[in-house]
């Protein structure tokens, strides 16, 4: 008695055997859509920074350079809503009351607070 099916007569064999499932493909099952955004906003959350903390030598360091770049093209780093904003604009006004630096960038002023500020390249 033969046993490998590719030798036995195609009329001799059972007809009765399943043909499976065939050529189906998988597909990703969302069960809750709410699961995912829970998993984006964990992954936002670790791109977070915390905030500046300077002491006073930093402080005046940072505000003397900016005093002397008034008027010229800086690169800003600084901190915003927990992340790290680099900016290149140009360096506008500083406002001693409020501790506001307004610069412009490609027409569009923007205030930054002094507190908030990494570095000034």
């Amino acid at each position: 008695m033969e046993m490998d099916y590719r030798k036995i007569p195609y009329d001799e064999l059972d007809s009765n055997i399943p043909q499976g499932r065939g050529m189906i493909k998988w597909q990703p099952f969302a069960t809750t859509p709410e699961l995912y955004e829970r998993i984006e906003q964990m992954m936002d959350d670790q791109a977070k920074v915390e905030a500046p903390t300077h002491d006073d030598e930093v402080l005046m360091m940072l505000e003397e350079q900016l005093r002397r770049s008034l008027g010229q093209r800086v690169v800003l780093r600084y901190w915003n809503n927990g992340y790290e904003v680099q900016l290149e604009c140009q360096l506008e006004y500083i406002d001693n009351r409020s501790r506001m630096i307004v610069v412009s960038k490609e027409g569009e002023l923007l205030n930054i607070s002094f507190d908030n500020i990494y570095e000034v390249i």
